[in-house]
């Protein structure tokens, strides 16, 4: 682990119920990093997120973070009840709520009215989560992965049930975010992506490091991540190919 690194992953296999989805991965994360993990379906992007997050411990390898690191996360979609009467306030605010407190203490709210601002939603603070559309509920628990002041901030492929203009609003706010804390966004649609983050990581079974977001289709044939490359004006799209889906991932 280097010295400036907020976690490192060294040499590290992980799977499911004895069957091994990634190995060798090694990467460092460290702040104001904007890393995009790209690769096919079940090529293992998901699992190396779920070893980062903790909640699966790598069968070798190890994993190393700073004291008390604070991740936020952010989802391809939240489980709730659209139907349960809570407005958009109170789902940022719960991102840092104290269970042995009736009403939250004013530093919170004020945080929350603030990425409400930040994230363009201010108008419809008072609205109930479920009226919201698809984009906008995303902006909202983004903003609620944002109430814990996390040092990383991971995004699971966070637009792949929005439309072009809600993914642009998300996207949008990103760049910001970065000067702030390291980012980690898993996306398919690298075409996207690219003139945002940093750095690539190509993922399909094992982890690949590219310290640009500029990739060669002839890197990724060497690296078998399957991506092509199509020209399109000054900005190059790039556009995952078919893959067989591997369940868990």
């Amino acid at each position: 682990m280097t010295d400036d690194a907020l976690i490192s992953l060294q040499h590290v296999c992980a799977g499911y119920e004895g069957r091994t989805i990634v190995s060798d991965v090694s990467i460092d994360i460290r702040n104001n990093d904007f890393v995009a993990f790209i690769g096919p379906n079940g090529g293992g992007k998901t699992t190396i997120i779920r070893v980062m997050l903790g909640l699966i411990k790598p069968d070798s390898g190890e994993v190393n973070r700073i004291n008390g690191l604070k991740i936020g996360y952010l989802p391809q979609s939240n489980d709730i009840d659209l139907s349960f009467p809570i407005s958009v306030i109170d789902v940022i605010m719960s991102g840092q709520l104290d269970g042995n407190r009736l009403f939250p203490p004013k530093n919170v709210r004020q945080k929350a009215e603030e990425l409400l601002e930040f994230a363009q939603l201010s108008e419809l603070r008072n609205r109930p989560i479920g009226e919201l559309s698809g984009g906008q509920r995303q902006r909202v628990f983004l903003c609620r992965a944002l109430m814990g002041n996390p040092q990383m901030l991971i995004l699971d492929e966070p637009v792949t049930y929005m439309d072009k203009v809600s993914e642009t609003n998300l996207y949008r706010l990103l760049p910001q975010l970065a000067k702030q804390m390291a980012i980690v966004l898993v996306s398919h649609d690298i075409g996207t992506v690219a003139p945002f983050v940093k750095t690539i990581a190509c993922i399909n079974r094992t982890l690949h490091y590219h310290a640009t977001n500029k990739i060669s289709d002839e890197i990724l044939r060497v690296y078998d991540c399957p991506v092509e490359i199509v020209s399109h004006g000054p900005v190059p799209h790039r556009v995952l190919g078919i893959h067989k889906y591997l369940p868990n991932d």
